[in-house]
């Protein structure tokens, strides 16, 4: 039988071989995209988690508002170039609202008062059309009217939304109270709650003569409403939306997939059309959106960085874009150094690689073309305590000084530099650098951070903590701490934040939840002491952002409100109630230096640090221009395919060399085999006679 080595021989290096061309097949490469969509100017970025809601009442977080603003314009937006100062466009609106200054007439204590208000008429551009959905007649979207912007008010006004700029307008807006309050009335009873719902509000008005036209009439001046047009908050919502996709609009016992929450629908740029959880958000084109244009003018400088090279073509450049959910950042990271993510961030994880030293980019990223980034926006991020809370709540001079006292423990320093890599300001207040009203000059007495913690221990001694001992039990005080730091780099956060506060002897207990969960439990009034990695933003440019953080009125227990430590001090209300409703002066600016030195003493909140942060951008993404206060900048971007298919090739290319090798340890690996299978196959065997049987054959084994 020797001819059968040489076919066994033949099948081992066809094996060999095979394995070989498997792995080096040019299509096992490593892009997580289609090869249709390579010449396609799509946007690639990422989110760490899915966002939390896409419902423009209630999208507060930074990933949902940046996906909501896309889709939900309003009437105003920033100038996207511009930023000393700010200035607002009309976005929807045809043109600037006409103000007006009216007597408002009311009773108060039996009492009629008179007090002056203030009338806003808006006007908006006709035209414009809702995206297409299957909830308008035909599934073709209509047009925008007045009454679909008021629509979006008297949502806000329905306590099952939980929208947090509620409070915004509560205590303003004619009739918008007492709108909230009969929606309560009617509990769980949908029938009533529907019938509540169709009651005027006496201060949001149409124009029975001009269907583009509405006003909002206040009892008191509001100069902040222009800056609140320009939210998602306040844009358009069509009746045929609300009916078919709101939460609170639907029974209970319907079941019904599609949600406000995860289906969108409005007249903005984009129009959502892939939600796949865990996994990516895709955003398109809306064919029904109104016509814009880049803008023609910016500031001193942006010329020179290219930023007006698109100036007046139309908007959006990129057909697509792709929102990644990425949750470990040294996933993201590699995917941007492959060229499959646009922009990306900098942080602990990747700063040596990325960075030469703070404010300059490696020579390595150099040679790659890698823009860098930084970005300073009115941000703080801070600790509350719960001031309802029976040990480290209230008012009394024990309980100021044991806040004092942990305020104290908390470095900022340590936390900028060691998690921070260095980046931020440390919080002195709760207002940002940049806005009116901050003091660089500033130092609160109880955020300077001592070593030996001499004056922390002094005033937790005179609170009735020595050393942190609780004398009604003889064991170490507890601070139980609710935070959203549920990613490896939020627990290393708490792990700093925790020793800090635990040098003084108190136990500090954390609880980390999803920020759905914080959020409830702020609103029940459940936490102890809050606070984490989150920040909170500006809405709007202006110091009522921050300082009605603390306003009595807008606790969170009371109409989930912003402000989550449930902070309520008659004088520092009465202060911001004067304030909020003046302009930028001498005046004002000493209200407010009066209101920041009421919070010192009380000591609510610790402010912590105002943010900073430095990001990368692809040589091939252009337009990109940080904004302190905008979320819709992402329909600004241009992407150049060429360049980008480009790099990918060059820093994606196969390596065949390990492939070879491991090619030639399969063939080599198979030689051996194959000599032994020859000498079997050639071993010489004794033949019986012809007609003879061996007993193998017998029993047919052979």
């Amino acid at each position: 039988m020797p001819h059968i080595v040489l076919p066994r021989l033949a099948q081992f290096a066809r094996c060999a071989a095979a394995a070989a061309a498997l792995l080096l097949l040019p299509g096992c490469g490593n892009s997580p995209y289609a090869a249709s969509d390579a010449d396609k100017p799509v946007f690639y970025t990422v989110f760490g988690d899915d966002p939390l809601t896409m419902d423009p009442s209630i999208a507060y977080d930074f990933n949902s508002e940046a996906l909501a603003a896309l889709v939900y314009p309003s009437f105003y937006q920033y100038h996207y170039l511009k930023r000393n100062p700010l200035v607002l466009l009309p976005a929807l609106g045809a043109a600037d609202p006409k103000v007006e200054a009216i007597p408002v007439r009311e009773v108060i204590a039996g009492k009629a008062v008179t007090r002056t208000g203030q009338r806003w008429t808006f006007r908006i551009r006709p035209g414009v059309h809702f995206q297409d959905d299957p909830c308008f007649a035909g599934g073709k979207g209509r047009e925008v009217v007045a009454i679909d912007f008021l629509n979006a008010f008297r949502r806000m006004a329905d306590p099952r939304v939980s929208c947090p700029v509620y409070a915004y307008f509560g205590d303003k807006i004619l009739g918008m109270a007492a709108f909230r309050e009969r929606i309560q009335a009617a509990g769980t009873d949908l029938a009533a709650a529907a019938r509540a719902l169709r009651t005027p509000i006496e201060g949001l008005q149409t124009d029975p003569a001009d269907p583009y036209t509405f006003r909002i009439v206040m009892d008191q001046p509001y100069p902040q409403l222009r800056f609140l047009m320009a939210l998602p908050f306040t844009g358009p919502l069509a009746e045929e939306v609300l009916d078919r996709y709101a939460d609170e609009r639907v029974p209970p016992e319907t079941p019904d997939l599609q949600k406000l929450s995860q289906h969108p629908v409005g007249c903005g740029p984009f129009m959502l059309t892939e939600y796949t959880k865990k996994s990516r958000i895709v955003l398109k084109p809306n064919p029904n959106r109104r016509i814009e244009t880049y803008p023609t003018d910016g500031d001193p400088g942006d010329r020179e960085a290219g930023l007006l090279e698109d100036a007046g073509r139309q908007l959006p450049f990129v057909s697509e874009i792709q929102v990644n959910i990425v949750r470990e950042s040294i996933t993201s990271f590699n995917q941007f150094m492959q060229g499959y993510i646009d922009s990306a961030g900098i942080g602990q994880s990747n700063f040596q690689e990325v960075m030469a030293k703070p404010g300059q980019l490696s020579p390595a990223m150099r040679r790659r073309g890698v823009q860098l980034v930084h970005a300073k926006n009115y941000e703080i991020s801070y600790f509350a305590f719960n001031m309802r809370d029976p040990t480290y709540g209230g008012y009394s001079e024990k309980n100021r000084k044991l806040r004092q006292s942990i305020s104290l423990s908390v470095d900022s320093g340590e936390l900028i530099d060691l998690f921070y890599l260095g980046l931020g300001v440390p919080g002195q207040s709760m207002l940002p650098p940049g806005l009116f009203g901050y003091d660089p000059g500033y130092r609160n007495p109880y955020r300077q951070f001592d070593p030996s913690l001499k004056r922390a221990r002094q005033l937790l001694a005179e609170a009735g903590y020595k050393d942190g001992i609780d004398p009604t039990t003889g064991r170490p005080l507890v601070l139980n701490w609710d935070n959203a730091n549920t990613t490896p780099a939020g627990r290393q956060f708490t792990g700093l934040a925790v020793r800090q506060i635990q040098r003084l002897g108190i136990d500090v207990e954390s609880h980390s939840f999803l920020g759905p969960v914080i959020t409830d439990r702020t609103n029940k009034g459940q936490c102890q002491f809050m606070g984490g990695l989150g920040v909170w933003g500006a809405d709007y440019p202006d110091p009522e952002n921050f300082v009605f953080l603390l306003y009595g009125p807008n606790a969170a227990v009371k109409a989930s409100g912003p402000n989550i430590s449930n902070y309520s001090n008659p004088e520092y209300d009465r202060l911001f109630e004067r304030m909020r409703v003046m302009r930028d002066g001498p005046e004002r600016l000493a209200i407010i230096r009066t209101m920041r030195a009421i919070v010192q003493e009380d000591c609510p909140v610790i402010p912590v640090r105002h943010t900073e942060a430095y990001g990368m951008l692809q040589p091939w993404l252009h337009n990109y221009k940080v904004h302190p206060v905008a979320v819709d900048t992402w329909k600004f971007l241009r992407v150049d395919t060429a360049q980008r298919e480009a790099f990918r090739s060059r820093y994606n290319a196969p390596n065949y060399l390990p492939l070879i090798a491991v090619a030639a340890l399969l063939v080599a690996g198979a030689l051996p085999a194959a000599r032994v299978v020859s000498r079997r196959t050639n071993r010489r065997v004794r033949r019986n006679r012809p007609g003879a049987e061996t007993a193998l054959e017998r029993d047919g084994r052979l």
